[in-house]
């Protein structure tokens, strides 16, 4: 019994020896892979966010300097402002405002079809500021796409 009990060990420790080279030999093709393919440039992105400004009509943000914070409310003005902005959103009215009193950030937004919702914005990042706007502008993409569908339904005479 002892006899195959060492025998036992000495074969598991020859296949956990094993293990490491296997598993960096696996690592060294899965990085050969993967530097393979960023050469090539391929990237996926399945399900790509949609921009904080999608589905808007206007937006306003309003803030004080002063106040701590404020970091979101001047990303989303430098956003707001970018030739790139401007251009990948041409209706979209954007404005903002520097207060010259002690008050809060406020991020007033006006929907594509109408609703206007407005929040207080120096408690959330520019993420969390994105997840909060998400469900509304899904609404206002299903409502785009059943007034623009192809499919649409007909009456028929």
């Amino acid at each position: 019994m002892l006899a195959s009990q060492r025998q036992l060990s000495g074969l598991l420790s020859q296949h956990i020896s094993l293990l490491p080279t296997v598993s960096k030999g696996v690592a060294a093709f899965d990085h050969g892979v993967l530097a393979g393919a960023q050469s090539r440039g391929i990237k996926y992105n399945l399900f790509p966010r949609l921009d904080i400004l999608a589905y808007l009509k206007s937006i306003h943000v309003a803030y004080h300097p002063g106040r701590p914070r404020t970091e979101t409310a001047r990303k989303l003005i430098t956003h707001l402002s970018s030739d790139k902005t401007r251009k990948k959103f041409p209706k979209l009215q954007a404005t903002w405002q520097l207060l010259g009193y002690d008050a809060p950030t406020t991020v007033c937004l006006e929907l594509v079809d109408g609703r206007k919702k407005s929040f207080v914005g120096e408690r959330y990042t520019l993420l969390e500021m994105q997840d909060l706007i998400d469900a509304w502008q899904f609404e206002c993409h299903l409502q785009y796409m059943k007034n623009s569908s192809l499919e649409k339904a007909r009456d028929d005479d």
